[in-house]
């Protein structure tokens, strides 16, 4: 089963400022009544290793506000009703203590969707971590932080937090033809890096570039240097796997990446065709 979004877009058809895709914010609501019970949220895997940041345990999260038609993550973030189970913020942690003892990691998260989805979880996750050796890294797309200034001031509370915010697309227009979310919404992300470094929480920025010009990216960089210029140090510069379902979804999208990840290197695709 999937999360009709018809009555999300009508919505956002009847509101001018949101006239040219749907709300990742009502879609956050729409998707918590599926992902969220109480303080227990659903997970697809609760502890895995991965090779990211130099070694990290993660948690499959099932659920998000935004349907990137890059994105690898199929089920968790397609099909959440009927993907995964529920789990205490409790059950998590220890999970991930378990796996993440075992390989060696010091840095824990939880991906595959939103990790903002959910903030009594989320909180709740962070009192434990909090009184760990680990570090969490809560990996978000910015929707949700940059509608609630009040979610970084809590988030504020934890230090062993840092926060990647993920920025799909160097400009409106491209992040709407993306992820089908309202062009305006492009700014949240924006916005929830400044929140988060007004509170004084760890992060830094993310942004997909496999469609950016180079005019594109330094665009987006000028952005984030005017949020504030420290985050020019830190930013990653994402390219997509072309992962069979990823190449489907674009193909039916007619979207033709400039540049790709494979086999840990980056390709220029030429002549605008995928390979």
């Amino acid at each position: 089963m999937v999360i009709k979004m018809e009555k999300i877009k009508l919505a956002s058809r009847n509101n001018p400022t949101k006239k040219d895709g749907y709300d990742p914010i009502a879609l956050t609501r729409a998707t918590e009544r599926v992902v969220v019970q109480g303080n227990k949220r659903k997970y697809g895997r609760l502890a895995r290793p991965l090779r990211f940041y130099g070694g990290i345990t993660s948690a499959q999260e099932v659920g998000c506000n935004l349907r990137c038609k890059f994105c690898f993550s199929d089920k968790p973030v397609r099909r959440p009703h009927s993907t995964g189970r529920f789990y205490s913020p409790l059950e998590v942690f220890n999970a991930l203590k378990k796996e993440a003892d075992k390989h060696g990691h010091k840095l824990i998260s939880a991906s595959a969707s939103e990790g903002t989805l959910g903030k009594e979880h989320l909180f709740d996750l962070l009192e434990h971590v909090e009184k760990s050796k680990y570090i969490f890294v809560l990996e978000t797309n910015g929707m949700t932080l940059g509608h609630d200034k009040g979610f970084a001031d809590t988030l504020s509370r934890f230090k062993r937090l840092h926060v990647r915010v993920s920025i799909k697309g160097s400009s409106r227009e491209e992040y709407n033809e993306l992820t089908g979310a309202a062009s305006d919404s492009y700014e949240l992300p924006f916005k929830a890096l400044q929140y988060l470094i007004d509170a004084g929480v760890s992060c830094n920025a993310c942004v997909m570039i496999s469609f950016s010009s180079k005019r594109g990216i330094k665009r987006v960089k000028d952005k984030l240097y005017n949020v504030w210029p420290g985050l020019l140090k830190s930013i990653e510069l994402e390219n997509i796997t072309l992962f069979p379902k990823v190449a489907y979804r674009l193909k039916n999208a007619k979207l033709v990446p400039k540049t790709i990840r494979s086999r840990g290197k980056i390709i220029n695709l030429s002549k605008g065709v995928l390979v």
